[in-house]
């Protein structure tokens, strides 16, 4: 048998595709490699606006808490300051200042 007459005698392969179901199967591939390359492209993204928020907290924390210390300093020379209540507050023993509380006004007179 020749080479010719073996093409000729009609053999085909058991699995023939047809033009139309490559063509589709080709499209098919494309569009699922495009929707990876999305999902691939799409974490860098929302990295980026991670960071950035990120970034934002952590200075918004850091004003906070410049704003909690110049306060806390405030207080501390305000407390500092002594006036005459402070003065006579400071010469009261334990006892003493333990019965400032219970001081009580027995009348009050009406005018």
């Amino acid at each position: 048998m020749t080479n010719d007459s073996f093409n000729n005698i009609g053999k085909r392969l058991p699995y023939r595709e047809s033009e139309d179901y490559l063509d589709g199967l080709i499209d098919k591939a494309t569009q699922h490699a495009i929707s990876q390359n999305k999902k691939v492209k799409q974490p860098a993204w929302r990295l980026k606006w991670i960071t950035s928020a990120a970034a934002v907290v952590l200075i918004l924390i850091a004003i906070g808490v410049a704003v909690m210390q110049h306060e806390s300093r405030n207080t501390a020379a305000t407390l500092q300051a002594n006036g005459p209540l402070d003065e006579f507050l400071n010469t009261l023993s334990d006892e003493e200042a333990a019965q400032l509380q219970y001081y009580e006004i027995e009348e009050i007179p009406e005018y």
